[in-house]
């Protein structure tokens, strides 16, 4: 049997690229923020969410604030994902 090692820093990167991945594939905006809330709870990130406020505020009810939203999520993930 063939094992692949990786480095912890080669499975980070692939963590959050399937966790990015999984954000883009979200094409429904009224499953946004429940499907984000899960992704975030995932990766067991959902109290450092709930401290920095991620899914707090009007901007998850408005569609036209998507793109603005992801790339907010993605910054907490980027900061967060070590």
């Amino acid at each position: 049997m063939n094992y692949i090692s990786h480095t912890n820093e080669q499975a980070r990167r692939f963590l959050k690229q399937q966790t990015f991945n999984e954000i883009y594939d979200i094409s429904d905006f009224s499953n946004f923020y429940r499907r984000t809330y899960h992704i975030v709870a995932k990766c067991d990130l959902q109290l450092k969410a709930k401290e920095e406020e991620i899914f707090s505020g009007d901007e998850w009810r408005n569609p036209a604030r998507g793109n603005a939203l992801v790339k907010r999520v993605e910054q907490f993930l980027n900061k967060h994902i070590r």
